[in-house]
């Protein structure tokens, strides 16, 4: 009996120290990161400047999102950007149908419209000499059996886990890094072999997720050169830097195909975890693969383990917040922390996990 119990003391022990958590675009709003609207209107200002024809297309498309017709510059801050998307999606739709359409990843206008808002993104991303405290202490809290699941596409906790001398993994193969799993895709990832007009090139180091070694059929690549703002400046639409960015709208059932792995990967991590943090998520009413996601795993995951003193901490200033989780805090599972993410947060993190 006693060895019985030092087991399951053990065991316990070890679940407490397992967390997951899950970050949204709130999460990364204190290091300039700029939130869609003025993330869209930025990267369709540079497609403008650098990328002539493919831009004056999407630009006409956008034009009849919005209803007008004027031929008036549109102001990019008041067009949906899902609305857009989607309008994209029925573009190529009706390309693929005529035989027309550009590659297996994508029609032209959605490959160069991913690649602006990628580089505006690194572009807006802080060096690691200028990478606020607030991340710094958040990747120096993290361990190697935490897992991070960010629906963000930039590569901000990336550089700040590298700065401050942690490893991270995207698919999992490590067990002494982090599981960092980007549901959305990321600025430096890539779908197939990297090449330039068809033709195979790898200049920029990329490295196989691994993906096509289960049932996936086509790879995901990625490149941690991406990551630094600089390494754009040599670089095109179109070519070998095509980045993999699940984009909203319609077009997201068909995008998240090509990671699914990572969508079915965090069951297992919620099977074994303890409390959960999420940070900076919004929740639409509309984002049904996300809310689906939760649904899903959220209220079995007390009995699967059988540890007690598991919390979910829904860490998000908007008003709208509780509305948007309340099926999770109308069944008692979850706290909401009605603030913007901050240093006493961590804190908070730091606390359960010495306590547990």
């Amino acid at each position: 009996m006693t060895n019985h119990n030092e087991s399951r003391t053990d065991f316990n022990r070890y679940v407490r120290k397992n967390r997951v958590f899950i970050l949204g675009a709130g999460f990364s709003a204190d290091a300039g990161i700029p939130l869609t609207a003025p993330l869209l209107k930025h990267a369709m200002h540079k497609f403008s400047e650098e990328c002539n024809g493919i831009f004056q297309r999407v630009d006409a498309y956008a034009h009849v999102c919005v209803e007008e017709y004027g031929g008036e510059d549109l102001d990019y801050l008041s067009v949906d950007f899902s609305d857009l998307c989607t309008f994209l999606e029925y573009i190529e739709l009706r390309e693929y149908g005529g035989g027309e359409r550009w590659r297996d990843e994508g029609s032209r206008e959605k490959l160069a419209l991913r690649y602006y808002l990628a580089k505006s993104i690194v572009e807006h991303t802080p060096s690691a000499k200028n990478i606020p405290e607030l991340y710094l202490k958040f990747a120096s809290q993290l361990h190697e059996q935490d897992v991070v699941i960010t629906f963000n596409w930039d590569g901000l906790l990336e550089a700040a886990l590298n700065k401050v001398g942690k490893t991270f993994t995207y698919n999992w193969e490590d067990d002494k890094a982090i599981k960092l799993c980007k549901l959305h895709g990321s600025i430096n990832w890539r779908l197939n072999e990297p090449n330039d007009l068809g033709r195979p090139v790898n200049t920029l180091d990329w490295k196989s997720l691994k993906f096509t070694e289960g049932i996936m059929e086509n790879e995901i690549y990625f490149s941690n050169a991406l990551l630094r703002y600089e390494t754009w400046q040599h670089y095109e639409p179109l070519g070998e830097v095509e980045p993999f960015l699940v984009l909203p709208g319609y077009g997201k059932a068909f995008d998240v195909r090509s990671n699914a792995v990572l969508w079915y990967k965090p069951e297992s991590a919620f099977c074994m975890t303890h409390d959960v943090y999420i940070i900076g998520l919004s929740l639409a009413p509309d984002d049904f693969f996300i809310r689906s996601l939760f649904l899903s795993n959220f209220p079995f995951v007390d009995s699967s383990c059988g540890v007690e003193g598991r919390k979910i901490f829904i860490i998000n200033p908007d008003r709208n917040a509780g509305k948007n989780y309340e099926f999770l805090l109308a069944k008692g599972q979850a706290e909401l922390i009605n603030k913007k993410f901050s240093l006493e947060h961590i804190e908070l993190m730091q606390d359960r996990l010495r306590d547990a």
